[in-house]
């Protein structure tokens, strides 16, 4: 059984949104915070994580965090609104691919 993977969304200072993939939420979260992330998190330090999604493979988490970080900021914040919208809006590329929202009170539920 293939690994399964999440992307997400991490509100940054300067009110900034970072997108990214990961297999393990919690600690590529606490990589952020700690300066040990992605160079961009690095100049815009992680606030708080907004929006979380599983998908099957490391491949369909590419393909989703590519569709996202096309979309506007404001597309974006709707997409935090209303994280269920991202299947609609990956279905119209790839039919294969299937979304789970995480549903996440605390990132350390994932530890």
């Amino acid at each position: 059984m293939e690994q399964r993977f999440y992307i997400y969304i991490i509100k940054c200072s300067g009110n900034r949104l970072y997108t990214g993939i990961t297999a393990f939420p919690a600690k590529r979260f606490d990589q952020h915070k700690q300066g040990k992330g992605a160079k961009w998190t690095r100049g815009f330090r992680p606030i708080s994580l907004e929006a979380l999604w599983e998908v099957e493979s490391r491949s369909h988490a590419l393909k989703v965090e590519c569709l996202i970080k096309k979309l506007t900021r404001g597309k974006k914040i709707q997409l935090i609104a209303n994280p269920f919208t991202l299947q609609e809006i990956v279905s119209t590329r790839y039919e294969d691919i299937f979304i789970s929202v995480s549903q996440f009170k605390n990132i350390d539920s994932f530890l």
